[in-house]
C-alpha cells in the first residue's frame, strides 16, 4: 500500500468517524427524549469542534468539517416535523 492510499484512507476514516459519532449521539437523543433536544446536538457538535481544534490545530480538518456538516444535517433530519409544521 502506497503512502497516497494511506492518506486517502485516513481522510475517509475521519469523515466516517464524524458521521457515526454524530449519528449515534443523535439517535440516542431521539430515543431517550420525547421532544428532540436539538440545542444539545448543536452544542455537542460545536463543543467537540472547539475541543479538537484547540488540541490538534488544523491537522484533522476533514473530521472537523464533516462534524459540523453532520451536526447540522442530523439536527434538520430529527426536527423536520417541527420545522415544517
Amino acid at each position: 500500500m502506497t503512502q497516497y492510499n494511506r492518506e486517502e484512507l485516513s481522510l475517509l476514516n475521519q469523515v466516517f468517524f464524524a458521521l457515526f459519532l454524530v449519528a449515534d449521539f443523535a439517535l440516542f437523543l431521539y430515543f431517550y427524549h420525547t421532544e428532540f433536544p436539538w440545542f444539545v446536538l448543536i452544542g455537542f457538535g460545536i463543543g467537540l469542534f472547539i475541543i479538537v481544534l484547540c488540541w490538534t490545530g488544523k491537522k484533522y480538518t476533514y473530521f472537523l468539517a464533516s462534524l459540523l456538516v453532520c451536526t447540522g444535517l442530523f439536527s434538520l433530519v430529527y426536527n423536520w416535523h417541527a420545522i415544517i409544521h
